[in-house]
């Protein structure tokens, strides 16, 4: 799906920049807590060692997808850099329904 870009150039370009470092800042938030789970399961594994089998897993998962999520906020940012100077806007739905997707898994695996 493309739209025409009839608004405000700058304007475009600007918000473009804006999501991208929301999607830096979502990316950092997913590692963080990536290492966060990793910390408590380790304090956590004193009473009850089956969590430490699984934290340092978890927290790699959680990691990595904070490196996809910035790769797909970077590779998004070009994406529509190059739309926006030919006049369209590609939509995102595939990228922000599998990044949805795995999130919800994560929390399902963690409750």
């Amino acid at each position: 799906l493309t739209l025409e870009n009839s608004g405000s150039v700058a304007r475009d370009h600007l918000a473009s920049e804006r999501t991208f470092l929301a999607y830096a800042r979502t990316s950092l938030t997913i590692a963080s807590t990536g290492v966060a789970l990793v910390q408590l399961f380790m304090l956590s594994a004193v009473t009850n060692q089956h969590l430490e089998r699984y934290a340092r897993p978890l927290g790699a998962v959680m990691i990595v997808l904070g490196l996809f999520t910035l790769a797909i906020g970077v590779l998004r940012y070009f994406l529509i850099q190059d739309a926006l100077i030919r006049g369209k806007y590609p939509v995102a739905r595939l990228s922000t329904s599998v990044l949805s997707f795995v999130m919800l898994a994560i929390v399902i695996v963690v409750l």
